[in-house]
């Protein structure tokens, strides 16, 4: 019996391509593909989580997605994102949540920085749910959820009965939030036994416990965590906080 394991990948260790256009695309994690082997091909529910960087003076295309929904998380820079006819600015910070069949576009032409951005994409058959667009700041954060973790809930489920988000959104997605611990803190150490969960390092070092493995942590870090894996996150090896995505 194989047991399952969790996959820690930077981004800086996926090979970049250009793609919508005009971006400097990474694959960091994909589902399995047919004849290939390669473990950041690990995707069982999600089917693509990426990191997409636009240069200044440029356009990403103008698209839709059937039977997939999708969201943008930005690290850093500022652009616009059309949303059907609705324009939108956002920074660091934003995300920008996108239905089935509803047509996105992001916006750097008028810019000089880069604007760089995770996209995360799910397949889903579900339907009524709204674009939304918001900033990880606009959350309030809790603690004790998960031993010591300052926790900013930023996505939550459509059909989510207890609502702390202001628009409950995604169809096939489980949440996504923003976590901290600070200098010498840990979250508590748990696993989820009905789906696949990714960690993405925002800033700060520190250390993953996957199991019985022990990964260190640094900004750019991804790391897959299989159903059934027990997993903790520790601030062990920096003086600042160590801040991460969490993405269900």
């Amino acid at each position: 019996m194989t047991t399952s394991r969790a996959i820690v990948r930077n981004w800086r260790d996926a090979d970049p391509y250009i793609g919508h256009d005009n971006a400097v695309v990474r694959a960091i994690f994909s589902p399995p593909k047919d004849g290939e082997t390669a473990p950041h091909q690990c995707l069982q529910h999600m089917s693509g989580f990426a990191r997409h960087d636009l240069q200044g003076g440029k356009d990403g295309d103008r698209h839709a997605h059937t039977n997939a929904e999708q969201y943008y998380y930005i690290l850093s820079g500022e652009a616009d994102v059309d949303i059907g006819d609705d324009t939108y600015p956002v920074r660091e910070g934003s995300v920008c949540y996108f239905p089935p069949e509803v047509e996105h576009q992001l916006r750097a032409a008028d810019r000089t920085e880069w604007v760089e951005y995770l996209i995360i994409t799910c397949g889903t058959e579900g339907s009524g749910s709204k674009p939304y667009v918001t900033n990880w700041r606009q959350s309030t954060p809790g603690i004790g959820a998960h031993g010591y973790a300052a926790t900013w809930q930023i996505l939550e489920r459509f059909n989510e009965e207890e609502p702390v988000t202001p628009q409950p959104c995604l169809l096939s997605f489980y949440y996504l939030a923003r976590q901290a611990v600070s200098r010498g803190r840990a979250s508590d150490m748990h696993q989820h036994d009905d789906k696949e969960q990714i960690y993405y390092v925002l800033e700060g070092e520190g250390s993953v416990v996957t199991g019985f493995d022990a990964h260190p942590l640094r900004e750019g870090d991804t790391v897959y965590l299989p159903q059934g894996v027990p997993h903790m996150i520790l601030n062990d090896r920096g003086d600042d906080w160590l801040s991460y995505l969490v993405v269900s």
